[in-house]
């Protein structure tokens, strides 16, 4: 059967209680007092309770090790348990000594708040009086027939434990040490100062053409920056479709004679591979050259072999044009020979397609895993790009594939380039001293690159080149060693004024450490001097 258990606290009055048992779900309800019992010491609090729960048809039992609250709870006949777990039980109360039963009282005719007196009267005077029994009389029971021998406490004067005063007095001295420790190093060593100063800038603009890779340098001279490379490389094979076709019938051939009539065109010859070409449009191609003489002006003859494969170029008679100026080409017969064969064939928009279709879905996730791998670099927008290398068709482009269907083989090649802050800043550094119109005068505070830009990014087989935008501070050159004496062993106000004073300084802070340090120390190596830009570090 389920119980609810109510835990008690101290603070809870027994209306707040009985309110609990009431509110309970549960037939059986365990209470659960706080080590100061509280209400429950009192026996009439506990007689309430026990006609509560009677009247919601609760069972009532109180889990506790308290003798006392056990004795209390007995006396309104509330079960009590040691724990949650164990066997509810109501305590049995010891029967008085009576010399007779004209001594004997009956409780029916006392009013509650006296039995409650008396009840809470008997269980202190029970637990008062209850004798210490030592583990000897434990041990040692009496023989038969002897009474029992009363235990004995020991007495006697307490002897000091050394061991402890020896520990007590270690650590005395070793905490001395260390406040000494201490001391000397809140004086002597721990006092630093920081003077953050502020100083009056200008604008710098950068837009300048560069080009990037990892096997450059960071160059001013050759518009150079050398990049960091994140890469990766798989090979992959995809099977697709071969969506051409070829005619790979035979070719139709054919007699063609050359004449002329212009003595001036005797000796021409006319090369092997000359296209002829006929009145419908197709094409013949000479098989070998043949030269114009004397004897043959009138009829050159050489044989000719259509351009393609096809029956469309059987039957050509006629003129033919395609001969050099001043020479005229006929078929001398019609031509044949000709078939049809059209088969599939592998393109190279087939090869290009199965490319594509390689890193299609992944292209996004690799990309994200190389902007992982360059997280400390300025990543290049636009630099990401895919190769394929050793690109092999099966069938080739061209090649007839007797299923229809071929297999690409390649290594794909994934890129992504970033800038490290000190080579970007390297090359910034040098563009913006070129700009200034005086180095010794002037000043970087801030070379930009932390908002670097770029843009127009255009991929080559190992570079990038981009420009590359971005905006400078530059302000006074401030003498940062003058600065540390002028601060020695003042406070911030005078330092402050002091400073304040000097043209291109904006404004000035003074940070100590640790918290109790008042003023500069009188040390230049303990002072440091940091320059900022709007109040920026």
């Amino acid at each position: 059967m389920n119980k609810d258990v109510i835990y008690i606290d101290v603070e809870d009055d027994i209306t707040a209680i009985i309110s609990k048992v009431k509110a309970s779900k549960e037939k059986i309800v365990a209470l659960v007092p706080p080590k100061r019992i509280g209400v429950l010491q009192s026996a009439v609090n506990l007689r309430l309770l026990a006609r509560a729960a009677d009247q919601s048809e609760k069972r009532l039992v109180i889990i506790t090790n308290n003798h006392a609250l056990t004795s209390l709870a007995a006396s309104a006949s509330l079960p009590v348990a040691k724990n949650l777990q164990s066997k509810p039980e109501i305590a049995q109360i010891a029967a008085l000594e009576v010399d007779d039963g004209e001594d004997v009282i009956d409780g029916n005719d006392l009013p509650v708040g006296e039995h409650a007196r008396q009840s809470e009267e008997s269980a202190v005077e029970a637990i008062a009086a209850a004798p210490v029994i030592s583990t000897a009389q434990l041990a040692e029971p009496p023989k038969p027939g002897e009474a029992a021998k009363p235990g004995r406490a020991k007495s006697g004067p307490k002897v000091p434990n050394f061991n402890t005063f020896r520990k007590k007095l270690i650590a005395g001295i070793g905490g001395g040490i260390l406040l000494v420790a201490f001391l000397i190093w809140a004086i002597a060593f721990a006092p630093r100062a920081t003077i953050v100063v502020a100083a009056k800038t200008s604008d710098s603009s950068v837009n300048a053409k560069v080009t990037i890779g990892d096997k450059l340098t960071t160059d001013l001279t050759k518009n150079s920056i050398k990049a960091v490379k994140a890469s990766k490389s798989e090979k992959k094979t995809i099977d697709f479709a071969a969506t051409g076709s070829k005619n790979v019938g035979e070719k139709a051939k054919g007699t063609v004679k050359f004449s002329t009539n212009n003595i001036s065109n005797l000796g021409t010859t006319i090369p092997a591979g000359t296209n002829l070409t006929t009145s419908s449009g197709v094409t013949f191609v000479t098989d070998a050259s043949v030269t114009i003489t004397i004897n043959n002006y009138q009829n050159a003859p050489t044989t000719v072999t259509a351009a393609e494969q096809g029956a469309k170029y059987n039957a050509a008679t006629g003129q033919v044009t395609g001969a050099p100026s001043g020479i005229s080409a006929s078929l001398t017969e019609a031509t044949s020979g000709g078939t049809d064969k059209v088969v599939k064939v592998v393109t190279a928009d087939d090869v290009q397609k199965a490319k594509e279709s390689l890193i299609e879905g992944e292209s996004k996730d690799i990309e994200a895993q190389l902007r992982s791998q360059l997280k400390k670099d300025k990543i290049i927008p636009g630099s990401y790009r895919v190769d394929y290398n050793d690109v092999k068709s099966t069938p080739d482009v061209g090649t007839e594939s007797e299923s229809g269907n071929a297999v690409l083989a390649t290594t794909v090649v994934y890129k992504l380039y970033g800038l490290s802050e000190s080579e970007l800043g390297k090359y910034l550094d040098a563009y913006l001293k070129k700009q200034m119109s005086s180095a010794e005068t002037q000043r970087v505070y801030d070379n930009g690159k932390s908002k670097a830009e770029f843009q127009d990014v255009t991929n080559a087989a190992d570079t990038s080149e981009l420009t590359l935008i971005a905006t400078a501070k530059i302000g006074p050159q401030l003498d940062e060693s003058e600065i540390k004496k002028q601060s020695l062993g003042r406070k911030g106000g005078e330092i402050q004024e002091s400073l304040q004073s000097i043209q291109g300084i904006q404004d000035v802070d003074v940070k100590y450490f640790p918290f109790w340090v008042g003023s500069v120390p009188n040390d230049e190596k303990k002072v440091n001097v940091v320059f900022t830009v709007d109040g920026t570090d």
